[in-house]
């Protein structure tokens, strides 16, 4: 069993879904797991103690959140001593053409160069559109941005893009790796 931090960052609460579903399935998995949000105000407590950490952000505009940058960037040489994934949150992630893959690849890239943050493994994210949630503006500004890239503009409801089998298989995958690499230690 292995002491897990989620550590994550939320703008219209759909990277808060993904965690906590990330969380599920780890904890199913027999493991100890923390869900740590990071939000403008929240502090991340030191993560020493864990044996490994997710960190989820999601992508506003181009960008993952200040205090998220903020808060890996500190932890960073902490987090280099662990088994670490990092959940790339976006609207991008659902579009499978090769421009919304390349955004989603220089969106990660961007996070890496600022934090200097190289997680084990790397999942992009579909995220939601939360048409019914936004203020006014955000809400034609996120219908124009879908508009263009041929997605969903319906304003009075809500689209989620995201997969969930696709991020239960994911964190399966990050659970295995857990016991890999303590047998691995164990074994040397």
């Amino acid at each position: 069993m292995a002491r897990i931090a989620v550590i994550f960052a939320t703008t219209s609460g759909q990277t808060a879904r993904v965690a906590q579903h990330v969380v599920d399935v780890l904890r199913r998995g027999a493991h100890s797991v923390d869900a740590i949000e990071v939000g403008d105000n929240a502090s991340c407590p030191p993560l020493d103690g864990y044996d490994a950490a997710i960190v989820a952000g999601s992508v506003r505009m181009g960008k993952f959140q200040r205090r998220l940058v903020e808060v890996v960037r500190a932890q960073r040489d902490v987090l280099h001593r662990k088994r670490t994934a990092f959940l790339a949150v976006s609207l991008s992630a659902a579009r499978k053409s090769e421009p919304a893959k390349r955004e989603v690849k220089e969106t990660v890239a961007r996070f890496i160069r600022e934090t200097r943050f190289r997680p084990d493994a790397i999942l992009p994210v579909a995220g939601a559109l939360f048409y019914t949630k936004y203020g006014f503006f955000l809400r034609l500004v996120m219908r124009l941005i879908s508009r263009l890239a041929g997605g969903d503009t319906d304003i009075s409801r809500d689209y989620e893009y995201t997969d969930w089998k696709a991020l239960t298989h994911f964190a399966r995958r990050f659970s295995a790796s857990l016991g890999i690499a303590r047998a691995q230690a164990l074994s040397s």
